[in-house]
């Protein structure tokens, strides 16, 4: 029989996605995918592209995320870097803080480019947050990082690469606090939907 992993031992992708606006179903899109892949407690890849909508963005998206028309242009489309994305990520287990926002618009895109389903488990450090930390009333990540004492430039929040390291780093010292209340492996978070949102 083969051991399971443990928690901090096992290999996750934690990512954080850009987009033109709050609504897949209503025609926005991805900007931008950052993610690291971390494994035995540290980052060992990374990933960020940007992405060419194929429509201007409007001031106040620029203004949130400090990106702009001319930085997208001649960026590859959303299908293609999503789906390098994805053969990227493979199987892993995907991470990411507020993760049904992200979530939603990528399986928008897998239902717009006929992908078919995304089968990855997915966890949402939100949840995990509101759980480990239940008398806490703020759970955003520029709460997080000073909870969990990171390094963190306000200036960068909002770039997708500098949130997902951002989002690693506070998964990697949740795991530690886990383990230190027995929990074993990835399965034992399957019993809570609110940290697991998808198996």
């Amino acid at each position: 029989m083969v051991e399971e992993l443990t928690l901090l031992q096992d290999t996750y992708v934690v990512f954080d996605l850009e987009t033109t606006g709050l609504y897949p179903n209503s025609g926005d899109t991805i900007i931008e995918i950052g993610a690291v892949k971390i494994s035995n407690g540290k980052i060992i890849d990374r990933f960020d592209e940007l992405i060419n909508p194929g429509k201007e963005l409007n001031e106040e998206i620029i203004k949130i995320t400090g990106i702009d028309n001319e930085m997208l242009k001649g960026k590859r489309s959303e299908e293609e870097v999503l789906k390098d994305f994805m053969e990227w990520v493979g199987n892993i287990p995907m991470v990411a803080h507020n993760a049904k926002f992200d979530i939603s618009f990528v399986d928008m895109a897998y239902s717009k480019y006929n992908l078919g389903t995304l089968k990855n488990t997915v966890i949402d450090t939100l949840g995990l947050s509101r759980y480990l930390e239940s008398k806490e009333r703020y759970h955003n990540l520029a709460t997080l990082v000073k909870r969990y004492d990171i390094p963190w430039n306000e200036d960068k929040h909002h770039r997708a690469d500098y949130d997902s390291e951002g989002t690693a780093l506070i998964f990697l010292k949740m795991l530690q606090k886990l383990e230190l209340n027995n929990f074993k492996c990835l399965k034992d978070l399957y019993k809570y939907p609110f940290i697991v949102i998808r198996k």
